[in-house]
């Protein structure tokens, strides 16, 4: 079962990105890794009104897998399920690609890629 959706933006300019979703649109930073004071950011997560909205560098993105994002993928879909694992095994049974198999990701949940019948690269996490 899924639980929630998060639109994760892919930005070659993160600090300008964030600041656009918060100063202009009222968003609320909600999480940033690495963590302030640990380095740039290459992931962060704002709420703006009831959404949950992610942005990500590109260089994160290529750590997850990916190829370098382009025009056509300017962003992801994230949604949060029970689990990675059996979500992605149902989704590959029905025929879905799968980009990226499940892993464990360095921010401490379990994650994986498949792709929707346009392209649009979906990731499926879970806590562990």
């Amino acid at each position: 079962m899924f639980t929630s959706v998060m639109p994760n933006l892919y930005s070659k300019d993160i600090d300008r990105t964030v600041v656009f979703y918060r100063d202009q649109l009222g968003g609320a930073q909600t999480y940033r890794f690495p963590a302030e004071g640990e380095g740039p950011p290459a992931h962060v997560e704002l709420r703006v009104g009831d959404v949950m909205l992610a942005v990500s560098t590109h260089e994160a993105v290529e750590r997850q897998g990916l190829p370098t994002p382009t025009p056509g993928h300017p962003m992801e879909l994230v949604l949060w399920c029970d689990s990675v694992d059996d979500e992605v095994a149902k989704l590959e049974a029905a025929g879905t690609p799968v980009l990226v198999e499940p892993y464990d990701h360095v921010a401490g949940h379990r994650r994986a890629y498949v792709e929707d019948p346009d392209g649009n690269w979906i990731a499926l996490v879970s806590n562990a």
